[in-house]
């Protein structure tokens, strides 16, 4: 579903990521580990078609990347962002956040659609004409999945999804993305620092450090401490 080969990505003259080469099959969860710094957040960005500056070949599903704006990424993969308040517009209803794409993308029964969206994320009717502020971390980042998925996309960008989010209220939004992952296929390519949520969602991982691949790796093996580079094992260490 997602292959990137030998993708190089610069800010400027500096290349920030180097070299990746990566593929996530049809239906799987993968993650991309590493420290701030890592690259990791670039990658998703490019992927995400905010970036342009970057060379190598990278495909979603059938679809070829380009590297100016690209309209038909935004059916294949959205992304939902690390802090649900800072990423929906504050004076705008939740019946307005998830409008929008449908009607950008001239889709109809807006009303219908929006309802089933918000019965996906476990948000009751009665926060349809609320704005951000009115409601939890928890709840905005259910708006914010809701959107991504108002346009079916196939592919779902995790940036840190729940790191934003008190502790009790990351395992509710981790439950909710395992679940919509199951009943719709979907295919995850997540960023986080964080391994034991990695272990709870993800099939593979990869190891990102300066901007390379240092180690790819199954979650069986994060969760049996197996990493066979000296990085991963550091990493593996500051996590407990």
């Amino acid at each position: 579903m997602i292959d990137l080969k030998d993708v190089t990505i610069r800010y400027g003259d500096a290349a920030v990521v180097n070299n990746v080469t990566l593929s996530v099959e049809y239906g799987q969860s993968f993650a991309l580990v590493g420290e701030s710094g890592s690259g990791k957040s670039t990658i998703l960005k490019v992927l995400a078609g905010q970036l342009s500056n970057w060379s190598g070949r990278i495909r979603l599903g059938e679809h070829e990347l380009a590297h100016g704006r690209d309209k038909a990424l935004v059916r294949l993969c959205q992304m939902v962002f690390q802090d649900p308040y800072g990423s929906l517009h504050p004076r705008k209803s939740v019946d307005a956040i998830l409008s929008e794409p449908l009607a950008i993308h001239g889709i109809g029964q807006r009303d219908q659609r929006v309802q089933d969206a918000m019965a996906a994320v476990g948000l009751a009717r009665k926060f349809r004409f609320r704005l951000p502020h009115q409601l939890s971390g928890g709840q905005r980042q259910r708006v914010a999945i809701a959107r991504a998925l108002m346009l079916d996309p196939p592919v779902l960008l995790l940036d840190e999804p729940t790191s934003a989010l008190d502790v009790s209220v990351q395992a509710e939004v981790l439950n909710l993305l395992k679940a919509l992952q199951e009943d719709r296929g979907l295919t995850y390519f997540m960023v986080t620092h964080d391994l034991p949520v990695v272990s709870f969602l993800c099939d593979r991982l990869a190891i990102l450090r300066q901007g390379r691949v240092v180690e790819e790796a199954t979650v069986d093996q994060l969760k049996q401490q197996a990493f066979r580079s000296p990085y991963g094992q550091e990493l593996l260490s500051h996590s407990h």
